[in-house]
This record gives C-alpha cells, sequence and structure tokens, in this order.
C-alpha cells in the first residue's frame, strides 16, 4: 500500500512540518500534468502523484562518489521501469532498500525505486520534462 506521507510528526522545528505538508497539498490541487523523460518524451508520471516523504517533496543527496541530485519522491511512475536487485547500500532514506528506476522507452536511469513500510520514487527532477515543446525530435 502506498500512502502520501508519514503518519508521524517530523522533528522540525515549530509548525514547519504543517506548513510543508499545507503546501505539499496545494502541489496536489495545482493543474495535474504530464512529466516526460528527457532523452525520449514517453510519459514518466504526472504531477498529481507528486508526495512527500520525510517532510518534502524534493530533497538533494549526493551519491558516493560525488553526483549531486535533485530528486522529487512520486507515490507512481508508470513511465518506470525498474530494474536490480533492492539493496540498503547508500540509501538516502532511512528504513528503504532501493534500486534503480529506467525510462520504460529508451532505459535511461531517471531516479529510484524507494520500498520500505511503503514504496515510493525518487527521481531526478532535472531528467524529467513537463512539456514537449522544447524536445529536440518528435520522432
Amino acid at each position: 500500500m502506498i500512502r502520501a506521507y508519514r503518519q508521524e510528526k517530523p522533528e522540525q522545528d515549530g509548525d514547519a512540518w504543517l506548513e510543508e505538508i499545507l503546501r505539499n497539498q496545494q502541489m496536489a490541487e495545482e493543474e495535474d500534468e504530464n512529466l516526460y523523460c528527457f532523452i525520449c518524451g514517453q510519459i514518466i508520471t504526472r504531477t498529481h502523484n507528486r508526495i512527500p516523504v520525510e517532510g518534502a517533496h524534493k530533497h538533494t543527496f549526493t551519491n558516493p562518489v560525488g553526483y549531486l541530485f535533485e530528486i522529487g519522491c512520486f507515490r507512481e511512475a508508470p513511465g518506470c521501469e525498474q530494474t536490480g536487485e533492492f539493496t540498503d547500500s547508500y540509501s538516502w532514506f532511512d528504513g528503504y532498500t532501493w534500486r534503480y528506476a529506467m525510462c520504460r522507452s529508451c532505459r535511461v536511469h531517471l531516479g529510484w525505486v524507494y520500498r520500505g513500510e511503503d514504496s515510493f520514487f525518487g527521481l531526478v527532477l532535472d531528467r524529467l520534462l513537463s512539456t514537449k515543446e522544447s524536445f529536440p525530435s518528435q520522432s
């Protein structure tokens, strides 16, 4: 079962956690758009699938070799194919294992699938496009 947010109150000062939940609800109420693979234009997910994880939708992480990623958390990404075995090695989310999320069409790496008390996709935000207008090729 996929939950849109964790039930416990995150450890943040004051009412910051509540403000974050309200911002995330507002995001969900905004216009629902497709999000496309930046390489082939395949529909990966929709904006209504955005969820907060550990109090936020967006997270910035650096992998063990120094690459910086800004990821967004999504409850579903039907345009992704999962690959590899789940591992807890270098997981960015405590209590979660991960494996790769690839574009179902062109197989480019788009992020990770996380599995723990629930499951979600952590997708690299600059690898998703909200429009095909800037796409190099429609073919």
